[in-house]
């Protein structure tokens, strides 16, 4: 029997503008400690331009597990990172100190990628602390890369992933990009999570499941706001054939995406049109919010929707979620003020609330919210147990219903990241 387990983290993610000298800040409060990546000891620390004049002479005199430390300022580069393992850095990664990320700006010049990681560097490589703009690509990896902390703006893609790339993709700010802030290609298994990924031209998240046999890929997308972005929040892009992937999106806010939230797309066409794919791999969909989108979730054979919110959705929140009766199930689930609750998809109707979720501006729970307690903590759906939440994880009889667990208090550290107003 296969059990999977999500973690129930003891916060959400508050958005709070600042002002400070004159510059719009983010206040971002995570259920994750937000620090400098913690790695081996770097054998050398090369400084630029202290000791190489451009980034991509020091990258290429570094040798394995060196780091690669930026000062502040503007580089107009494309760089490559080939053939090692090493940690790229602005001076964040040393002090904590996010006005770094800022401070330190990466401009591509708007012709390629500002960053390329080739497939024959260290699965270890580290990219954080930078402002990432004006690229082709803002990072084209190649290999498993560690993404943190970094701003991305005004690129095409933010982060493509190539081929085999796929790593970890934490507490970044994607915002103004092109097209995608996200965008996977290929074999990829990765972790995204923590992020702001918000105002962006096409997709927060695009993923081409292209044909894939092998060991399992785990799609792991949790924690993020997922915001305004000109597409959809979320868009899975079918090929023929079942590969062996699965997603799990867990615990995101979603709001706001001029389309779908979590859009379901086939034949590999990109352009949303609503058809709602029946996708046959599995997707679960736990303890998210979903508001204000067009759609909500449009599509999916294998999907299972536990434990969300879906409120104030334009037009349908679930389309042909469905796939038989041994195929999806939607269940403890609260439907609010949407156009229409669910068209053609399975719907678990005994666990399913339809009430004013009392949630405040920062879409989380009021006191007296038909929400609190209301979801699940197990659920088993033909024989396999899908969830199980320890009840350290919850307060209360049972796990919420949302993002948001009413009466755990924030637990995280703050960052400030500064955003420029476009």
């Amino acid at each position: 029997m296969k059990q999977w387990a999500i973690t129930k983290l003891n916060s959400g993610t508050l958005l709070m503008p600042v002002f400070l000298q004159g510059m719009l800040l983010l206040t971002v409060l995570c259920g994750y400690e937000v620090q400098a990546p913690v790695l081996p000891p770097a054998s050398t620390t090369i400084r630029v331009p202290q000791d190489y004049r451009t980034i991509q002479e020091g990258i290429n005199a570094a040798l394995d597990g060196d780091l690669v430390l930026v000062a502040p300022g503007t580089y107009h580069e494309n760089l490559l990172i080939s053939g090692k393992t090493i940690t790229l850095a602005s001076q964040f990664h040393s002090t904590g100190d996010p006005s770094f990320i800022h401070q330190t700006i990466l401009d591509g010049g708007g012709n390629a990628a500002v960053i390329a990681v080739d497939s024959s560097a260290g699965p270890e490589t580290t990219i954080t602390g930078f402002t990432i703009q004006n690229g082709d690509d803002g990072i084209r990896p190649s290999v498993k890369t560690h993404i943190l902390n970094n701003r991305f703006t005004g690129n095409s893609d933010a982060i493509d992933y190539e081929d085999f790339g796929g790593g970890i993709c934490r507490n970044n700010v994607f915002e103004y990009n092109s097209d995608d802030a996200i965008d996977l290609d290929g074999s990829i298994d990765v972790i995204i999570e923590d992020n702001l990924i918000r105002n962006n031209r096409d997709d927060g998240i695009e993923i081409r499941l292209h044909a894939y046999r092998g060991p399992t890929l785990k799609i792991i997308i949790r924690d993020n706001l997922i915001a305004g972005n000109g597409e959809d929040g979320i868009q899975l892009i079918d090929y023929p054939g079942l590969s062996d992937r699965e997603f799990f999106i867990e615990q995101n806010q979603i709001t706001g995406n001029d389309m779908v939230g979590l859009g379901l797309m086939d034949k590999g066409q990109t352009k949303e049109d609503f058809r709602a794919a029946s996708i046959p791999e599995r997707i679960y969909v736990f303890n998210n919010t979903f508001s204000g989108n067009l759609y909500a979730i449009t599509g999916g054979d294998n999907l299972i929707a536990l434990n969300n919110l879906f409120v104030n959705t334009s037009n349908i929140a679930l389309k042909q979620v469905d796939g038989g009766p041994t195929g999806s199930i939607a269940a403890y689930n609260l439907f609010w003020n949407n156009g229409t609750d669910h068209l053609g998809s399975n719907i678990d109707s005994s666990t399913t609330l339809y009430s004013d979720p009392l949630l405040n501006a920062a879409y989380q729970l009021q006191d007296g919210s038909p929400a609190i307690d209301s979801g699940t903590a197990i659920f088993d759906w033909n024989g396999e147990v899908v969830l199980e939440i320890p009840p350290t994880n919850y307060t209360g009889a049972a796990p919420d219903l949302g993002k948001f667990e009413y009466g755990m208090s924030p637990t995280a550290s703050i960052i400030f990241l500064p955003l420029l107003i476009n």
